[in-house]
């Protein structure tokens, strides 16, 4: 029986609905994290956005750490596919990078999403493993009495207990991702990656249900900060949007992510 490829919005979506053995064709960004939380499920293969690549190439990172698992990653074209969308990067995509045990299996740059997942069901027999990827730890950055400055790798790792926080993430402000964290908290602020813009602006999809739900919310440019680094959205960010509340608390375009945070907390 050949392998599933399987569809999914976010890596954070694989409970329930990935096998062992399973193509994953996810609208994550293709980074080390994104990987590291899909590897538990035994994958056969990943296929997910290059998220503008970024700085230190971030975007992409999961590439070079899937070579040494020998396991076959490649990422879609930044703007070829909506970001944290999983059925646009299967039919949309192409592909812009691969890993070389991606290569040997015929993957190559210009190739559809589409036909890089079939090709993948041929990849070598999975394993389960986790490599060490994926820090669940919060970082308190800065801290008054109304609230602290948290940063987090992934939104999905916010708890109902950020609900004065100012969040600043790893992971893109795409809708899918701000739908998920506002089911868990609505926090103060949020400040996170805008994953390369991507197709149609979908990496800051989400900065307009933030202001539907009462938060400030902002990104950064992927070039100034590394994406699945919350640390390094606080540290080196350089805020390339912002919603209507994040205006209204002084955020702007330019500025860097730790004066914008302080703002939304102050």
């Amino acid at each position: 029986m050949s392998a599933r490829i399987v569809v999914l919005d976010s890596v954070t979506q694989c409970q329930g609905r990935v096998q062992l053995g399973d193509v994953v064709v996810a609208g994550s960004f293709a980074g080390a994290l994104s990987l590291g939380l899909a590897l538990p499920f035994g994958i056969r293969a990943l296929i997910a956005h290059a998220a503008g690549v970024g700085k230190d190439e971030a975007g992409i990172s999961a590439l070079a750490v899937a070579d040494g698992l020998g396991l076959p990653v490649a990422a879609v074209e930044t703007m070829s596919a909506l970001i944290g969308d999983g059925p646009s990067v299967h039919d949309e995509g192409v592909i812009s990078h691969a890993n070389a045990v991606a290569r040997a299996l015929g993957i190559a740059i210009g190739m559809s999403a589409h036909e890089a997942a079939q090709r993948l069901t041929r990849a070598g027999e999975p394993r389960a493993v986790t490599a060490n990827l994926v820090d669940e730890r919060p970082c308190v950055v800065d801290e008054v009495a109304t609230g602290r400055v948290v940063c987090l790798d992934t939104l999905s790792f916010a708890t109902a207990d950020n609900a004065g926080d100012v969040l600043c993430g790893g992971s893109h402000s795409g809708r899918v991702n701000i739908e998920a964290l506002l089911r868990i908290v609505h926090p103060r602020g949020l400040i996170a990656s805008d994953g390369g813009m991507a197709r149609a602006r979908s990496g800051i999809s989400g900065l307009a249900r933030l202001d539907d739900a009462g938060v400030a919310g902002a990104a950064v440019d992927v070039m100034s900060a590394r994406i699945g680094d919350g640390r390094s959205t606080w540290q080196h960010g350089v805020i390339s949007a912002a919603n209507a509340r994040a205006a209204q608390a002084g955020v702007v375009v330019g500025q860097p992510a730790r004066a914008a945070a302080r703002r939304i907390l102050h």
